[in-house]
């Protein structure tokens, strides 16, 4: 059953991790502070509140002093990254199939956003919007989701064709949204959305490989290492990067190379996941503090309870159950 309150897929602004690490930002330490690390990783498909996604991006601009850090977030965004949305895109005959999936199944990515695909004398329009109340500025979002949509009759190979028209006025700097939207930027407009010329619609979809293949390749690989830490802390394994990486039929070089793009360190990975495992299993309220050590990695329980004092603050046997 599909989620009915205004929420967004974690997958669909995954790309936050890379383009904090080019700024030299760890996007461990930046999405623990905001309380969903490591699960960003590790649970990619989950929904969030539609607001915290939005803080989210707010405090990514605040960090990186970029105000249009949404469109380099989205212009570093490969739609094959976007699971089913993307890949059902990737798979049509032409533009105008691919504009018409892109805006019928949004849902797969928000819940409460729309988007509205018009053809209209010799131009087409993909209009995107948000739908509803909302208690923070989403423009970052915003940004972003037209960088992406961009992509699509971008595969044309017709960059000249393709307008991106936005609702905000102009400000200062805003010339560095060429980079990410392309030239043809009109700003104060009634909708945010993406006009082309119509003669693309009949167009098939060509290939295209930027750095955004490189991101994708990077975040697979950090996803599939935050997955199998949770798998072998749960089998009782010892979470080490060569076996991980062995796993992922990848050398350790290969795999530290991919996660420190991600702005990653895998032993701040594995640390932020045991923490992450042991809060849960409190939470639980149905196991001794010796058995969560154990289960987390650890085979003193002595080295359970410094770990977590420096997670904490507390000791585990007097952290509250009902958090």
């Amino acid at each position: 059953m599909l989620n009915t309150e205004p929420s967004i897929k974690i997958r669909s602004f995954l790309q936050v991790a890379p383009y904090l690490a080019k700024r030299g930002i760890s996007s461990i330490e930046f999405f623990q502070r905001l309380g969903i690390s490591p699960n960003i990783f590790q649970d990619p498909d989950v929904y969030l509140p539609r607001a915290l996604c939005f803080h989210i991006a707010n405090e990514m601009v605040a960090a990186t002093q970029d105000p249009f850090g949404g469109a380099h977030v989205g212009h570093m965004t490969e739609l094959r990254s976007l699971g089913m949305w993307g890949k059902s895109i990737l798979r049509s005959v032409d533009v105008a199939h691919a504009c018409e999936l892109a805006a019928t199944n949004v849902s797969m990515l928000h819940q409460g956003s729309n988007v509205h695909f018009i053809t209209e004398g010799r131009t087409a329009r993909i209009v995107y919007r948000f739908t509803g109340r909302y208690e923070m500025d989403p423009m970052q979002f915003i940004y972003g989701s037209l960088a992406v949509l961009r992509k699509v009759p971008l595969m044309t190979g017709e960059p000249a064709a393709i307008r991106v028209h936005l609702t905000t006025s102009r400000s200062r700097g805003d010339d560095t949204l060429e980079e990410c939207l392309g030239p043809n930027i009109e700003m104060g407009c009634e909708h945010d959305m993406i006009e082309f010329d119509r003669a693309l619609l009949d167009m098939p979809l060509g290939v295209q490989t930027d750095e955004a293949s490189k991101v994708t390749e990077a975040l697979r690989s950090a996803v599939d290492a935050a997955g199998l830490l949770i798998e072998r802390l749960s089998d009782h394994r010892q979470p080490k990067l060569r076996a991980i990486a062995k796993r992922m039929g990848m050398s350790a070089r290969t795999l530290q190379r991919r996660l420190k793009y991600c702005g990653i360190d895998f032993e701040d990975l594995l640390d932020e996941t045991r923490r992450s495992e042991a809060l849960r299993l409190i939470s639980e309220g149905e196991h001794t503090m010796t058995d969560i050590a154990y289960r987390i990695g650890y085979s003193d329980p002595a080295h359970f309870t410094r770990a977590f004092r420096r997670w904490t603050g507390a000791a585990p046997s007097r952290f509250p159950t009902d958090l």
